[in-house]
């Protein structure tokens, strides 16, 4: 998931290259991941470990990206990596906690329901080129190990708990695509860009 939601472009990693819908590869998209076993073997360490690099490496023209899934990269894995830096919060209302970069292995969550939901905004690497509105729960409850097999979990709400319920839908052979709604736009980056930058400047006049 893209941070801002813009189009994003990622420099070449020799181990790992980003899978879309239009990839010839795209079956992993669709594959459900497979759950990982600790303690890791040397390959899920390396895949790990080039995972953090691409990740690292992925261009956003204006921020970082927010999350990545291990089928984005073509390895139908229960990994993620997420992250929300400190300079998400000029750019979105619902920020309320920062995240360094950080590998979430076999993380799942389940919905705070009475907290309700929320329709936003979401673009994705494995879909280029577009943005739709999507409902997410705003508060989930997750759980998730990290590499030293060390389970850690929390409550998180509004833009990471979207960006968590995103990257575990990766996980879950899904797409935001697959979650759009009757109600729910979706349209070129382009466009949609054209739309928000209307709506905020409507609201600052209010």
């Amino acid at each position: 998931m893209t941070n801002n939601l813009h189009k994003t472009s990622a420099s070449s990693h020799p181990a790992l290259q980003l899978v879309t819908l239009d990839s010839p590869e795209h079956n992993v998209l669709r594959t459900p991941a497979k759950a990982i076993k600790f303690p890791l073997d040397s390959e899920t360490q390396q895949f790990i470990q080039d995972f953090r690099i691409f990740f690292n490496d992925l261009k956003s023209p204006l921020g970082n990206p927010a999350g990545l899934a291990a089928p984005q990269v073509g390895h139908a894995l229960q990994i993620i990596i997420i992250q929300v830096p400190e300079s998400a919060k000029a750019r979105r209302k619902d920020v309320y906690d920062v995240v360094p970069p950080t590998i979430l292995i076999n993380p799942s969550y389940t919905p705070v329901e009475a907290a309700g939901e929320n329709k936003d905004w979401e673009g994705c690497f494995s879909v280029p080129d577009k943005m739709g509105e999507v409902y997410r729960y705003n508060e989930i409850h997750y759980t998730a190990y990290t590499p030293e097999a060390k389970e850690i979990g929390g409550v998180a709400r509004g833009f990471l708990a979207r960006l968590i319920q995103h990257e575990i839908g990766h996980l879950n052979a899904e797409l935001y695509i697959d979650r759009l709604r009757p109600d729910c736009r979706y349209d070129s980056i382009e466009n949609v860009m054209r739309m928000i930058k209307a709506t905020d400047s409507a609201e600052k006049r209010e």
